[in-house]
């Protein structure tokens, strides 16, 4: 399966991978990919009411296996995972030694990892949808300084700052690890188009 990466597995170093991968698939690979799956993300798997949801699970954990896989010279079979009290997946068992972090999203029909060495890391990938960028959502999940930020922009620019300030909070809080027990209202990243991902103050991570 071919994803997508501008560095080699051994080059990794201090940088941080960033990967994406397309979850509909021809239908044998849900099946090859599901056999390198732990009992525990079978029976997860199987919680899901629709076969489509189920196989989009399957797909983007059995593609982090292979991709862990390569990176740690194993088998993606071998990989063990075990999760904070968030529920934040890291390696562990004979990996945990490593170094090697992780983290994933995955939204419609694409999956997104990151994947570095001795960091915090948090990705976080979401399909647009211009009905769910509104100023009373703006106003409920934003900083104050983000709210001004948004309401700077003209009409057209609302949803693409709306989605750039989402998904860089949502990020953020994978990356700490603590997920919603940050408020999302607590802290500030960066929103205008054209503007780099920024931190830009509020909460700092543990």
């Amino acid at each position: 399966m071919q994803l997508v990466s501008s560095t080699q597995w051994e080059q990794i170093g201090d940088e941080i991978h960033a990967w994406h991968a397309a979850l509909d698939r021809e239908e044998k690979v849900p099946g090859q990919l599901e056999a390198t799956l732990s009992l525990e993300e079978k029976a997860r798997a199987d919680r899901f009411h629709f076969v489509n949801d189920r196989n989009r699970f399957v797909v983007a954990r059995g593609l982090l296996r292979e991709l862990l896989g390569r990176y740690l010279h194993q088998a993606p079979a071998d990989v063990e995972f075990s999760y904070g009290q968030h529920g934040k997946p890291s390696l562990s068992g004979k990996d945990a030694s490593s170094g090697l972090c992780f983290n994933l999203s995955h939204s419609s029909g694409l999956v997104v990892y990151a994947i570095a060495r001795e960091r915090n890391l948090g990705i976080d990938v979401e399909h647009v949808r211009p009905d769910s960028a509104g100023d009373d959502i703006a106003r409920r999940y934003f900083s104050a300084r983000e709210v001004s930020d948004l309401r700077t922009l003209p009409p057209e620019a609302r949803v693409e700052g709306f989605f750039h300030c989402w998904t860089r909070k949502e990020a953020y809080l994978k990356a700490t690890g603590m997920g919603l027990q940050i408020p999302l209202d607590s802290f500030a990243v960066s929103l205008l188009p054209g503007q780099s991902a920024q931190f830009l103050g509020g909460v700092e991570p543990r």
